[in-house]
């Protein structure tokens, strides 16, 4: 392998979701026992990370390949339903039920939310466009230019869906 495959596969591995996974699985167990309690404690923390898990755990199934499950797309960005909005939605959703709707804390969850959804929907699905069309022009071209992933943004059936598990996961840890 020369050194410019190696650099460039190293930093395709630095773009993954599974780069990103490993990278929080270390440092839990280098935290151990400390970060384990205060996730368990936390309902906050807790309520996203459930929803991510579940709004990820969904993707494979909703995304339909021609042989089946596509167990790729659980590390995936886009796609039905939106992480972000899922994310965005429980944080928002559990503050608002411990500290009311009117605090300040949920306001500002929410609006920083809102901009998450907004962008997820907007920004990076333009960005998805922009990277299929660039893949139909330089496939003709050469084939050693790195390409983005097609699937960058949401619809906002996708982010609504989002919203809709980050509530739905967020009421189930903060009320039970």
């Amino acid at each position: 392998m020369t050194g410019e495959t190696v650099i460039s596969r190293l930093l395709g591995l630095a773009r993954s979701r599974i780069f990103f996974m490993a990278a929080m699985f270390c440092a839990v167990l280098w935290g151990g026992v400390r970060i384990l309690p205060m996730l368990s404690q936390n309902r906050y923390i807790l309520s996203s990370l459930l929803s991510v898990f579940c709004v990820q755990g969904m993707k494979p199934f909703t995304y339909k390949p021609a042989g089946g499950i596509a167990w790729r797309q659980l590390f995936q960005c886009g796609g039905m339903p939106s992480s972000h909005s899922a994310v965005a939605a429980a944080l928002a959703t559990a503050l608002g039920l411990d500290y009311g709707w009117s605090s300040p804390v949920f306001q500002i969850t929410a609006v920083l939310g809102s901009i998450v959804i907004y962008d997820a929907v907007t920004l990076r699905r333009m960005v998805g466009e922009h990277s299929r069309i660039l893949k139909e022009l330089v496939r003709d071209k050469s084939h050693q230019i790195p390409l983005l992933g097609e699937m960058m943004g949401h619809t906002p059936l996708e982010a609504s869906i989002g919203v809709f598990c980050g509530v739905i996961c967020a009421l189930l840890v903060v009320r039970i």
